[in-house]
């Protein structure tokens, strides 16, 4: 079974199965997103400069006294008239058919945990999605005339609804829940941000306005940031963590920041469709609804325990005295159906792998949910996926077989080539073509089916790993998760490839190799053959050990389903229709 083209098949295959999560890790699943994305922040360095010039002269200020005073002077003209409100920091609790959800006046109505119904953790405890102790989400800032950023985010604001519950008191909503916050400065500017909460919706309407504001703010915007970070959500954190990224899209183009240990910002300027933030399977985003943002900001950094990121959409304020802002508001899972019912391009933080792979993925993820509204197992819905696919590969697979069938019958007769034409090589490789020709052998056929096999890989790769509908879904037995390694318990040290980690299924794939070469007749007293006969399959068991156990699973059904058409189809006819040609030659050679 394993020529020389083969093996090099099998051995790229396996490289590039094994770099695609340092691919994600190192670069944007597109270049051309990438390319982008540094030209972007190229572009904007002259808005770094004037934002660092700003921070300097802040400082400046700072230590003159004159101006110190001033500055403490319009800190107390610009913070709240907590007597005239009459708040007190205070929560409650909002449960609809998706989520639960602790929203809190400080800020105007800052979600300080979220809570999904139908997604929970690898132990079946409930998701609890946000950071207690991190930074509060959708604050209003602005830039005041001092330089200062103003913020709301440690502010209680007022609200009637809020002042009728208790401090987290639970509401059960079945109709739309409206909640409005107000909140009057002592220099006369009014923010308002009223909420409107759906039973049975992900997203929440958000209005923002403003009054009062004009000689107050000089730069004419304000943003709405989202600061709080996600907690780890999935058992193995470095895979969680990898898929950290932050968004914004600016006109047609998706800037995308992916969090490294090196913190990053990017500014971006132009007509702002949205921002989001997303871990491995779940997102928030912020999408301004009445006009486009008129920049953004991202930024982000990651460890090996957890990451910090956020995301601040900037808004034009008209020369008026009032002006509303309305927003989508949404912390849903990474559900691309769900996300392209915006129709705003959220669907593009779906990882699918290079361009070229990327209609193969989405094409197979079809399938999958396809096949699944009629098998409720998403692990025999890979059983009937590789059937399909072995159907579909089942020519090539033949006309490989018969190739490779060929190849072996013709060993001797190419050693005496060979030994007869040793040292000639332009003459050794002539009489050797002469004779794949004669024989009607292609020598590169055994590899075909192993070529293939290869973009198909690397997209179940990626579906595997990065869609939300193969997380935690179960097969039988030990196979808990799909979309990850299906692990029974860990080493007390690494192995260099293979982890730390033991799955079953990659010895499963492996064992049901080794019969495939058997089969084949690949066991032949050449040493080398034999050699590589082994290697194979311990090099793949090494490769897949922490792979996605859906792919594993696929292959190995792939491979067991091969080994069943060699034994009761192929081998039969292809060794008959060999033997027939091979006497043919041999009988008409004579008679010449």
């Amino acid at each position: 079974m394993f020529n020389k083209n083969t093996i090099i098949a099998f051995v790229v295959i396996a490289i590039i199965l094994f770099m695609m999560p340092k691919y994600n890790e190192w670069l944007n699943p597109e270049q051309a997103r990438q390319d982008s994305l540094r030209a972007v922040a190229k572009q904007n360095a002259v808005d770094y400069e004037k934002q660092n010039n700003i921070q300097r002269s802040t400082k400046n200020v700072e230590n003159n006294n004159i101006v110190k005073s001033q500055i403490s002077e319009s800190t107390a003209l610009d913070h709240a008239n907590i007597s005239d409100n009459n708040s007190t920091p205070r929560s409650i609790v909002i449960k609809n058919k998706k989520y639960t959800l602790t929203l809190s006046n400080l800020g105007g109505g800052t979600i300080d945990q979220y809570i999904f119904h139908d997604h929970f953790m690898w132990n079946k405890k409930p998701i609890k999605l946000l950071k207690e102790d991190g930074q509060k989400n959708l604050n209003i800032s602005y830039i005041n005339k001092y330089q200062e950023k103003i913020e709301f985010d440690d502010i209680p604001f007022h609200s009637k609804k809020f002042a009728e519950y208790d401090d987290l008191d639970t509401i059960e909503i079945d109709v739309p829940l409206y909640l409005e916050f107000d909140l009057t400065l002592k220099n006369g500017m009014t923010v308002t941000k009223n909420f409107t909460f759906y039973p049975k919706k992900y997203e929440i309407d958000l209005r923002v306005d403003i009054q009062n504001y004009r000689n107050k703010i000089p730069n004419s915007e304000y943003n709405l940031s989202w600061k709080t970070d996600f907690n780890i959500t999935e058992k193995l954190e470095k895979s969680d963590l990898q898929y950290s990224y932050v968004y914004s899209k600016v006109g047609e183009e998706l800037v995308e920041l992916q969090l490294k240990k090196k913190p990053e910002t990017i500014k971006t300027n132009g007509d702002t469709k949205w921002v989001s933030l997303r871990s491995k399977y779940f997102t928030s985003v912020i999408i301004p609804t009445s006009k486009d943002g008129e920049s953004a900001t991202i930024s982000g950094v990651r460890d090996d325990k957890s990451r910090d990121f956020s995301a601040s959409l900037a808004m034009r304020l008209p020369n008026a005295n009032r002006h509303s802002d309305n927003f989508k508001i949404f912390v849903s899972p990474l559900d691309e159906d769900y996300l392209s019912t915006f129709n705003v391009g959220l669907e593009q933080m779906t990882i699918w792998g290079w361009k070229i792979i990327q209609p193969i993925s989405i094409g197979i993820m079809w399938l999958l949910k396809f096949l699944h509204k009629f098998i409720p197992n998403y692990g025999f819905v890979l059983l009937v996926f590789s059937i399909v696919i072995k159907l579909i590969v089942y020519p090539l697979t033949h006309k490989s077989y018969e190739s490779m069938k060929k190849m072996q019958a013709l060993q001797p007769k190419l050693t005496e080539i060979k030994e007869k034409y040793g040292n000639n090589k332009e003459q050794l490789n002539k009489k050797t073509m002469a004779m794949y020709k004669e024989y009607g052998v292609n020598p590169l056929g055994g590899c075909l089916p192993m070529l293939l096999q290869m973009p198909l890989l690397i997209a179940l790769f990626n579906v595997f790993r990065t869609t939300i509908e193969l997380r935690n879904e179960p097969f039988i037995w030990w196979i808990k998760d799909l979309s990850s390694p299906d692990v029974i318990f860990s080493l007390p040290f690494n192995i260099p490839l293979y982890g730390n980690t033991v799955s079953v299924l990659p010895f499963v794939m492996a064992g049901m190799m080794l019969i495939q070469q058997k089969l084949s007749g690949t066991s032949s007293s050449n040493p080398q053959q034999k050699y590589m006969m082994y290697f194979m399959p311990i090099f793949m068991l090494l490769i897949f050990n922490n792979f996605p156990s859906g792919l594993v699973l696929y292959y190995t059904l792939f491979n067991l389903l091969t080994i069943l058409q060699q034994k009761f189809m192929i081998n039969p006819s292809v060794e008959a229709s060999v033997k027939k040609q091979f006497s043919e030659i041999k009988s008409n050679s004579k008679k010449k």
